[in-house]
């Protein structure tokens, strides 16, 4: 029995030292100014910065409920909500111990993303230094500017890394949206086939909140309106896939005939275009031969977009858009149906 008490008392004695060695050593050394990374009221932020070893900068303001990336783009939104979240919800899980603070230094130093976020006056608020994450402690190692001591910092919770949100790719950032209207914002839709001219038509609003047909190819009836109703709705929220960064292509595209010339005028007078092109079938094309097994020239799965006044060029889906590519006669229906007009023109 006094054998037990006294590995009883050497386990006492040795947890003693162990939290004095390593945990005390580790938690007690900093002030809380050099572990405070988080945003308690996001409300305050209106500017964030960051900016890589090369150099590449994200540049991200808030204009009154919206945000701009660069002073050119709207950010999207799900990036701008996790990386304002995250500067909320982050938090210290333990400071870098003594025998990796060196090493942790020289890697932030050599590898980060700086961080700076700015309040209503273009005060900095934080600034600090992002490094590589850590795979033991499912954390971020992270260093306060003019602070000597580093942390492993996470989400509370959350299986992830926070530095996925600090990322500074411009083509990342931007937001793919084409076209984003409430049915009470627009004024009229204008879709153009130049290949097919009585599929062309124009959605023109009354005075009494209907709409009006306008196209080549009309039938002596009114058109329906519940139709026209549900037409509108799918304009709330058209996406690219992704932007190509490639002028040249985009050029040689303007250069010829457009498959399809879309445009919505809002309430306000102000019209958005886009121009879509068809895209030859490549090797990741799904569809590459026709039912009858002929071999398809043209993607049916994916076209070429040009938009933003003609800047840039992207990848859309027909999944997305294939169903705001009808002809006139989709507003004659008693419900929604009829073929895309785009590969119907391409077959």
């Amino acid at each position: 029995m006094n054998r037990n008490w006294l590995y009883f008392g050497i386990l006492v004695i040795l947890c003693v030292v162990a939290y004095f060695t390593l945990i005390r050593d580790n938690s007690s050394s900093y002030s809380k100014k050099d572990a405070a990374f988080a945003i308690a009221d996001t409300n305050d932020i209106y500017r964030i910065v960051l900016t890589n070893m090369k150099g590449d900068t994200i540049d991200l303001k808030r204009n009154q409920d919206d945000w701009l990336v660069n002073d050119l783009y709207a950010p999207r939104p799900d990036a701008m909500h996790n990386l304002l979240r995250t500067m909320n919800q982050m938090a210290v899980k333990v400071p870098v111990s003594k025998s990796m603070h060196n090493n942790v230094i020289r890697n932030i130093s050599g590898r980060h993303t700086h961080v700076q976020i700015f309040d209503a006056k273009n005060k900095l608020i934080r600034g600090y230094y992002i490094g590589d994450n850590t795979d033991q402690l499912n954390g971020t190692f992270m260093l306060m500017e003019e602070a000597d001591m580093p942390f492993v910092v996470n989400i509370p919770g959350f299986q992830g890394y926070i530095s996925s949100v600090f990322f500074t790719d411009i083509t990342d950032w931007r937001s793919k949206e084409i076209f984003a209207y409430s049915t009470a914002e627009i004024q009229q839709i204008d879709v153009t086939y130049p290949a097919v001219k009585d599929s062309t038509f124009s959605l023109v609003k009354q005075q009494n909140g209907s709409f009006l047909i306008v196209a080549n190819k009309q039938e002596n009836k009114p058109i329906n309106q519940e139709i026209v109703q549900f037409y509108l709705k799918q304009f709330a929220r058209l996406n690219a896939e992704y932007y190509i960064n490639e002028p040249d292509k985009r050029d040689s595209l303007l250069g010829g005939q457009p498959a399809c010339l879309m445009s919505v005028t809002d309430i306000q007078k102000r019209t958005t275009t886009l121009k879509i092109y068809y895209r030859p079938v490549t090797v990741r094309s799904k569809a590459q031969f026709t039912y009858d097994d002929k071999p398809l020239q043209f993607d049916p799965d994916k076209f070429y977009g040009i938009f933003h006044g003609d800047k840039d060029l992207a990848i859309i889906q027909n999944f997305v858009f294939g169903k705001v590519l009808v002809g006139p006669g989709f507003f004659y229906r008693q419900r929604p149906g009829g073929s895309n007009m785009l590969n119907e023109q391409a077959k």
